[in-house]
């Protein structure tokens, strides 16, 4: 067997094929649940950046409900960031992205992210033109690119705990063209407040720099012994005292003022936690004038696994998924309460066929096969009839499921001669031809009279609306009843009793 030796030139040509066969290869697919692809095996996302070893990785999860007949999405990313000295394996069972619609990002850190001191570094914090330790701005920079390419348009998110999550407010510090994110997610750790910058590179910011809204979601615990919710130094930082942290509420104040909300007078609701002594106090600082959200969670007696804590029986990762849906209704150029929501993130599309048999239908009871949610096209009313709250949601031209999916929503005795609500009468109480008063007993097993009681009081109060927006009614409540029912009005009247129908507490 002969030995055949590559010329320097055909290196040279062997390494531009290989990054032609990457580049051509990258492109938008879906996966199912629990196998997602790699993304460095097709790109160079880390041959490429600076400081990245053999231990690099990016996992990229795509619910097939994200990937739109031209092979584009615009779904929103979300990068789940670990803490030092984690991995990124656990994500693809864990962040729930098929679930939610969204594109989960999982990148592995080199032994954590480079946002303070490591042992593994060669240079100096301040010496920003190191050319050896990770770049974790660039690193993420070049993520995104590299996603915007294959044709994914959504808006970034960033969810992070401990390490992962100093490394979501540098994200947020560093907003701007290279790195767009609309919002984060930082549990168990809030901002420095020194250095200015450390670490290579110039997206290396620890306060925010830019004009760009960014929204925040901070989760602490008051008990933290590791990063104190107090700030100042922490052991994380092997005792260089020129790292410090905001304390937690500080840390929020600056996320206000740099987004425009209202700093000085943070609306408060005291909550319920399933970590620390069982009770919290929740933060919101209101009328961003940019549109963004800032919100924080203080967990009484939380200790440094305090980002896992339910809310008031809620728990955490419905939390963050609930605070990226808002992100996405928000418009940055309205200074007033939120647009009116839309469907919840593209939840994957399995709902089964609906089977009816036409001979018992009237004429005009069909569901419009063209007929789909803003939102999605995926959202026909097959979707729809696998959740009745669905048939609140509208198409772009302004039209209601409720009325385009007659079979779907049960509502083809919905309009009558006398313009009756949906709300007046039940579809199984009547038909074509009858009123109330002639469903004959059979229909439902009970006496008609306690038939009326009951839908008498199956009702939704049209005048409720959650103490944060006018735009938080029952009908916002029931396209997330798990989470809105538990909304309070100025009164303290929760949702789940002012809009029974909705929030199906009757």
């Amino acid at each position: 067997m002969k030995l055949h030796l590559l010329s320097p030139s055909s290196c040279g040509v062997l390494a531009i094929l290989s990054l032609m066969i990457k580049e051509s290869s990258a492109e938008l697919q879906w996966n199912v649940k629990g196998s997602p692809t790699m993304l460095s095996d097709t790109t160079d996302v880390c041959s490429s950046n600076q400081g990245r070893t053999s231990n690099c990785e990016v996992e990229l999860d795509i619910p097939a409900s994200c990937v739109d007949e031209d092979d584009t999405s615009n779904c929103p990313i979300v990068f789940f960031l670990h803490g030092a000295g984690g991995s990124n394996n656990a994500f693809k069972q864990n962040s729930d992205v098929h679930d939610n619609g969204v594109i989960g990002v999982y990148p592995q850190g080199e032994d954590g992210w480079n946002t303070g001191p490591k042992n593994s570094n060669e240079c100096d914090p301040d010496d920003f033109d190191c050319s050896s330790d990770p770049d974790e701005g660039a690193f993420v920079a070049s993520i995104i690119s590299t996603l915007r390419d294959m044709g994914a348009n959504g808006n970034i998110y960033a969810i992070g705990s401990s390490n992962g999550g100093a490394l979501a407010n540098r994200l947020g510090s560093n907003a701007g063209n290279s790195i767009p994110i609309k919002g984060f997610v930082a549990l168990v750790t809030q901002l420095l407040s020194s250095p200015e910058r450390n670490g290579p590179g110039v997206l290396n910011y620890n306060q925010p720099q830019g004009s760009t809204p960014v929204s925040v979601l901070n989760v602490m615990g008051t008990g933290d012994g590791l990063i104190p919710y107090g700030g100042g130094s922490s052991g994380v930082f092997g005792g260089d005292a020129s790292f410090q942290l905001y304390p937690a509420i500080q840390s929020m104040e600056v996320w206000s003022d740099y987004n425009g909300c209202d700093t000085g007078n943070p609306i408060e609701e005291s909550v319920t936690t399933s970590q620390g002594d069982g009770t919290g106090t929740f933060y919101r600082y209101p009328n961003c004038s940019n549109g963004a959200i800032v919100e924080h969670y203080a967990i009484d007696g939380g200790a440094h696994n305090a980002g896992g804590s339910s809310f008031n029986d809620i728990s955490a990762r419905d939390i963050q998924y609930d605070f990226i849906r808002r992100c996405e209704e928000s418009d940055p150029t309205d200074p007033g309460p939120p647009p009116a929501p839309t469907p919840p993130l593209n939840p994957s599309p399995t709902a089964a066929p609906v089977y009816v048999d036409d001979d018992t239908l009237p004429g005009d009871c069909v569901d419009d096969p063209n007929w789909h949610g803003k939102a999605n096209t995926d959202h026909n009313c097959e979707f729809v009839a696998a959740r009745s709250q669905r048939c609140a949601w509208e198409s772009t031209d302004g039209v209601l499921a409720s009325t385009a999916c007659k079979v779907a929503c049960n509502t083809c005795e919905d309009v009558d001669d006398d313009n009756e609500s949906p709300d007046d009468e039940s579809p199984d109480d009547a038909d074509d031809d009858a009123t109330e008063d002639d469903v004959d007993d059979d229909d439902t097993g009970d006496n008609v009279d306690e038939d009326d009681e009951v839908d008498d009081e199956c009702v939704d109060d049209p005048t409720w609306e959650g103490k944060y927006s006018a735009a938080h009614n029952c009908e916002y409540a029931a396209e997330m009843p798990n989470i809105r029912c538990n909304f309070v009005n100025s009164e303290g009247t929760p949702a789940s009793e002012a809009c029974k129908l909705s929030c199906g507490t009757c």
